[in-house]
């Protein structure tokens, strides 16, 4: 019988460790949830991906608040960080002082013959912020009136050399498997949809922009026409309709969109080089894009603009977010927030409708979708859809465990993961991703994954017999086999 690892990885933050034990943890997810691969947020300044729970607190690890400052939680080898001023950033935490997150837990992985791959993730977030970082502050975006922006830029030779230095350290001083880097940032336009300030406008991207034949002062113009747009649109003053005087507004500011391709390219630049760092280290060294739920599934826009086929050109395997459960409550707010601006022509039960159109989705109505959350099948589709997009290795990122979001959306129930799980490998997943954070998820719903996956008789390992989308369509999952290697 042909035979193939089974990927089963997991999110998961260095307080669970420290919590609960090394041991106790990495016996509890090999033995019950069959977990093979880690992934560690070893870099973080966000509670959700590297804290313990923010909204209740699940049936293990500490039930208080961590009050997570963030940072690096590994030990900084200062001969990697000459080319960059960002030196020193190391979480300051008290719990974390004197530890290092994979040197504490990789001797007992290579045990067990788990994989790790430090995850770091970017964020489209305004709250998160590395301000206990020296420096940092030069990296900073410039937003259309000459003010310190929130994010760093993606054009700063600093940000971009202390990423890479970053990666170079955690390659060269840890036997690690590879790294996982995640996707979550919007351009400047739609950004601004959200309420934010536009960018980046510092020197660095005045020069680049200005070497490629735009007009940065005909572009910053733009953006503030687009501030004005977004200003009235959510104060509900446009005659002429929120979607006219949108294209309005691009039509006359057409230097607008060649910003926007030009921080994409910018963007997309950044990860290219992290892999291309990555493979020119160690070509055995995997690169995992971890991919928002924001761009794959709700925006229309953002997905236009990330483009499935070339994130495959810089990953050896895509770990797409189709959190189900939680999406209802998501998509809910996100068309409401939609309605306010570009789609202000229409109710957010009208918009849903239009929306699901173009996103190719098929869901609950908009009323009822806190409640009812997205389908399994939704889980399903997109996995299929990535798979024949990219032609990588797809490990959905499913939602087992997913706080900050409403009392009333859907709970995440043992029940709704394990069809959640069966859904990924239906559509053809190579294996599935435990998310958002081990803190989050309860141990039922844990234990829910490996049952899914006894239950289709796979482990580490998938059987011959194994029916499923590899490069044309959908087929079901059909276990002919029990052989499983545990």
């Amino acid at each position: 019988m042909t035979v193939r690892r089974n990927w089963v990885g997991i999110q998961i933050g260095f307080i669970s460790f420290i919590d609960e034990g090394v041991n106790p943890v990495l016996d509890f997810l090999q033995e019950k949830v069959h977990v093979n691969a880690l992934l560690p947020s070893t870099l973080s300044w966000s509670r959700g991906n590297a804290g313990r729970a923010t909204d209740w607190y699940p049936d293990h690890g500490k039930a208080e608040p961590d009050h997570l400052q963030g940072g690096a939680m590994t030990t900084i080898h200062p001969q990697y960080y000459a080319a960059t001023t960002i030196r020193e950033f190391a979480a300051p935490d008290p719990l974390y002082q004197g530890k290092d997150f994979l040197a504490m837990i990789l001797p007992e992985t290579r045990k067990r013959g788990m994989k790790v791959y430090p995850y770091y993730c970017e964020t489209a977030g305004t709250e998160i912020k590395a301000v206990g970082v020296p420096n940092f502050i030069h990296l900073l975006e410039i937003d259309a009136w000459g003010r310190k922006a929130a994010r760093p830029c993606l054009n700063n030779p600093d940000y971009r050399h202390w990423t890479l230095s970053y990666y170079e350290d955690v390659l060269k001083s840890y036997p690690v498997d590879g790294i996982c880097w995640g996707i979550e940032r919007r351009s400047p336009l739609w950004n601004m949809a959200e309420g934010d300030v536009p960018t980046c406008f510092c020197p660095h991207c005045r020069t680049q922009a200005h070497e490629q034949g735009l007009d940065v002062e005909a572009a910053r113009r733009g953006y503030l026409a687009f501030d004005d747009y977004f200003r009235r649109a959510r104060a509900g003053r446009l005659e002429d309709g929120h979607f006219v005087e949108f294209f309005r507004t691009l039509q006359a500011h057409p230097e607008v969109l060649a910003w926007e391709k030009f921080w994409l390219d910018s963007h997309k630049g950044l990860y290219h080089e992290i892999y291309g760092t990555v493979k020119w280290l160690d070509p055995a060294k995997e690169v995992g894009m971890h991919v928002w739920q924001l761009i794959n599934t709700f925006h229309p826009f953002l997905r236009a603009q990330y483009d499935l086929r070339d994130l495959a050109r810089c990953a050896d395997w895509i770990k797409p977010v189709l959190y189900h459960d939680v999406a209802g409550f998501r998509f809910n707010r996100i068309v409401e927030s939609f309605t306010k601006t570009w789609m202000g022509d229409f109710t957010p039960a009208d918009a849903t409708t239009v929306l699901y159109k173009v996103l190719q989705l098929d869901e609950a109505a908009w009323a009822d979708l806190p409640k009812a959350g997205f389908s399994a099948d939704y889980v399903r589709k997109e996995t299929t859809r990535t798979v024949l997009r990219t032609g990588k290795p797809v490990y959905p990122g499913l939602g087992v465990g997913v706080q900050g979001v409403g009392k009333d959306s859907k709970p995440i129930t043992p029940a709704s993961v394990r069809a959640a799980v069966r859904a990924a490998y239906e559509g053809g997943a190579s294996g599935v991703c435990i998310s958002r954070n081990y803190s989050e998820a309860t141990l039922a719903s844990l234990a829910a994954v490996g049952e899914a996956l006894d239950e289709l008789g796979i482990g580490e390992t998938i059987p011959e017999g194994i029916s499923r989308v590899t490069a044309g369509g959908h087929s079901d999952v059909r276990a002919t086999g029990s052989d499983r290697v545990f």
